[in-house]
């Protein structure tokens, strides 16, 4: 349990870590004397290396013992934050993100595969559960707190308090968490041929387009909630709504997952998908908008759970940090294709579509859901 309380601190500190720029904007735009738009471009760029090194980093770091690569990751954490606040050009601010963005692949590649080799495989979603809760506290407490820190003192001591949790959780993580050995080379198989293992195909397609979906909206929620008839003093309520809304989506998700996973995956496939499309049909009603948006935060994390879980059970054997590494490019996939695809909607046919374009990807991940009761979300826990 310690390890686990641990882990989840350390996800915590992750996405904080990750989010953080987005409270701090304006006030970073200022002082790395670069425009909102090109400060908007570190927090795509964290994402764009997590896409593309988070499998290549598992991949390659595969034999190291668990316990130097964990603390190694929090010390890589503790290094972008030390950099990010001594940074006074934004070149400089640049490479503290992308080494963030590094060590958040190599950080998510590790996790899920370290946890389910320390727990019994009949808990591994409740210890997921307990874990992920670090990320959605992040969202709720974590990144409102660092902006309010950043406002009073100024963001780079948000960033020097980030270095600071993230040196306390290296002690810590080397005094508590187990010395499990990296795999045996034996036993490795390539990304390629994990990838092709059609249960671990299924999850992580799945995952990505189900998130290409979400993000495509949720990264422009304020102006679709403000076009709505939200007003701006309105804004934070309704994202503070949808945080707790996770959480609630999360605790249930938990109940489920290590007894009825495929039911817990479909339940949040198609409230996310109902969500996205109650937003698109009721477009221009307040209620709706609020309601719709509350749905989606519960869903998106029973979803998220959901497939992180499927992905390590699809895994082959000893094959669990490659396919976990895998599943986190994919994430990110999502978050930054999302992104793109968003704005990209956005230009061509306004605001309101975005929830339309949302609904018919998560859609396509409903049916990836759907279409994996043999392969990627059966009904039972495979022992």
């Amino acid at each position: 349990m310690a390890a686990l309380v641990l882990f989840t601190a350390s996800t915590f500190l992750s996405v904080t870590t990750e989010m953080l720029p987005t409270g701090l904007l304006t006030a970073m735009s200022r002082d790395l004397h670069a425009s909102e738009a090109r400060v908007g471009i570190l927090v795509t760029g964290y994402a764009l290396m997590v896409a593309l090194f988070a499998a290549p980093l598992g991949r390659a770091t595969a034999r190291i013992r668990r316990r130097v690569l964990f603390t190694g990751a929090l010390a890589g954490y503790a290094a972008s934050n030390v950099l990010m606040a001594v940074a006074t050009v934004y070149p400089v601010a640049a490479v503290a993100r992308l080494t963030g963005g590094l060590t958040h692949g190599l950080f998510w590649a590790m996790l899920a595969g370290y946890i389910a080799r320390m727990v019994d495989p009949a808990r591994l979603g409740r210890a997921m559960t307990l874990v992920f809760t670090g990320g959605t506290l992040a969202i709720l407490l974590g990144v409102p707190a660092g902006t309010a820190l950043g406002v009073a003192v100024g963001w780079r001591m948000a960033f020097v308090v980030l270095a600071a949790v993230s040196l306390l959780l290296v002690l810590l993580g080397w005094r508590i968490l187990p010395d499990l050995p990296g795999a045996d080379g034996a036993d490795e198989l390539s990304l390629l041929q994990v990838l092709r293992t059609p249960a671990v195909t299924v999850v992580v397609l799945t995952t990505a387009v189900t998130m290409l979906g979400f993000f495509s909206f949720f990264t422009y929620i304020s102006p679709f909630l403000l076009h709505a008839g939200v007003s701006e003093q309105g804004l934070s309520p309704v994202l503070l709504g949808y945080g707790v809304a996770g959480a609630v989506g999360l605790f249930v998700t938990g109940l489920l997952i290590d007894k009825r996973p495929r039911v817990a995956m479909l339940g949040g496939a198609v409230l996310l998908t109902g969500a996205l499309a109650l937003m698109a049909v009721g477009r221009g009603s307040v209620p709706l908008a609020v309601i719709g948006a509350c749905l989606a935060g519960m869903a998106l994390n029973s979803q998220a759970l959901g497939v992180q879980a499927a992905t390590l059970r699809a895994a082959p054997a000893g094959a669990t940090d490659t396919a976990s590494a895998l599943n986190a490019s994919a994430f990110n996939i999502g978050i930054g294709g999302g992104a793109l695809a968003g704005g990209l909607v956005l230009d061509s046919f306004g605001v309101a579509a975005l929830p339309l374009v949302a609904a018919v990807l998560t859609g396509i991940g409903l049916v990836g859901v759907a279409a994996g009761r043999r392969n990627g979300f059966p009904a039972t826990v495979p022992l």
